[in-house]
């Protein structure tokens, strides 16, 4: 009997010995500052169930973070660990990149390093979809928990389009987006996006692509106005610039209040007065209309027509730069500027100085 009892304590010994070895630890592993996308502005998007992917990832016995492979998983070298998504943990703020889950698994043990593997999809198809790694943590113990900060997820091919600059700016009656290229890759055009919450439907409103430079290495500047902006409205917009192979890369988005369109028609004095060698005159247009904007003597004698031409409604400027219709530089003096547009009709009066 007793031999018995000491047999089945020896065994249940082993056993617990077993099972320790055996034991899984744990990692709290999440990001209170969030997760960039590739255009380093937003943040990945998500919630408990279908936001962006997020990956933990054993480094294996290299100790480096391979890439990811075409499916999405890891090298043979590189283990997963488990998966959650972009705005669990973070149930008030889903869509700022960040993320925390306590994942259970036989390699979290102390030693062991570790990193995040972030993709801007939920689900992983393809090379074409943006990733990025965390910086790689070694466990402390096997109950650890750790704050992987933030970083940015990266395209894995190439990049039609080097974009220095991109801007948004509100006008009465509409908004203007300029941008510029550095040097442009099998780079078609563009369309501009728009969308009235950052993380809402973006709806495409150019209805032609704005052609592109397809390859060049110099330096291209873009403006396009978007006229069809509702009054003192929050709006969100997004540049993408599509390759030759059809494939779209998004910048953005830009935030922008739109101002009210104008409910009269106006022209103010030209700026500076007086001028030397050029001044600019400003005038609002409460609806669309065929302008006439000329400059005249002080007898009356028209000296250059500046504008002739149907216009849109909204803010507008031209730049009289002293000359006459012949491009001859006209002598200091007073001078007359006048608008017809529509039934309205204005006149104001200017100085050149020498």
């Amino acid at each position: 009997m007793k031999r018995m009892i000491a047999t089945i304590v020896i065994a249940w010994l082993a056993g617990l010995c077993i099972t320790g070895a055996t034991q899984a630890g744990t990692l709290e592993a999440y990001s209170s500052s969030g997760v960039k996308d590739a255009d380093s502005i937003t943040y990945l998007l998500g919630n408990s169930s279908s936001g962006d992917l997020i990956q933990l990832i054993w480094v294996g016995a290299n100790g480096v973070a391979d890439d990811a492979d075409t499916l999405g998983g890891t090298t043979a070298d590189d283990s997963l660990l488990g998966t959650t998504y972009v705005g669990y943990g973070f149930p008030f703020n889903p869509n700022e990149g960040k993320f925390a889950k306590t994942f259970t698994h036989d390699l979290l043990t102390t030693g062991t390093s570790v990193f995040i593997r972030a993709w801007n999809i939920p689900t992983v198809t393809g090379m074409e979809d943006a990733y990025g790694n965390s910086v790689v943590y070694e466990l402390q113990n096997e109950m650890d928990s750790h704050d992987f900060g933030s970083w940015n997820v990266e395209q894995r091919y190439f990049v039609p389009v080097e974009l220095t600059q991109f801007t948004v700016t509100t006008h009465r009656g509409f908004v203007t987006l300029s941008w510029t290229t550095q040097s442009e890759t099998e780079n078609l055009g563009f369309h501009i996006y728009r969308s009235e919450t950052p993380t809402g439907e973006r709806k495409q409103i150019t209805e032609k692509i704005i052609n592109g430079a397809i390859n060049s290495e110099a330096r291209h500047d873009y403006q396009w106005e978007d006229r069809t902006a509702q009054d003192r409205v929050t709006y969100y917009y997004w540049l993408a610039d599509v390759a030759t192979d059809g494939r779209v890369t998004f910048h953005g988005p830009k935030e922008v209040v739109t101002m009210a369109r104008p409910t009269a028609y106006l022209m103010e004095q030209n700026y500076p007065n007086p001028f030397n060698p050029s001044t600019t005159i400003y005038y609002m247009l409460k609806e669309d209309g065929v302008v006439r904007l000329s400059i005249y003597n002080v007898r009356g004698q028209l000296i250059r027509d500046l504008v002739n031409a149907r216009q849109p409604l909204g803010e507008h400027a031209i730049e009289w730069d002293g000359r006459d219709q012949n491009g001859t530089i006209v002598p200091s003096g007073a001078y007359l500027y006048s608008i017809e547009v529509n039934d309205f009709k204005s006149t104001r009066k200017m100085a050149l100085t020498k």
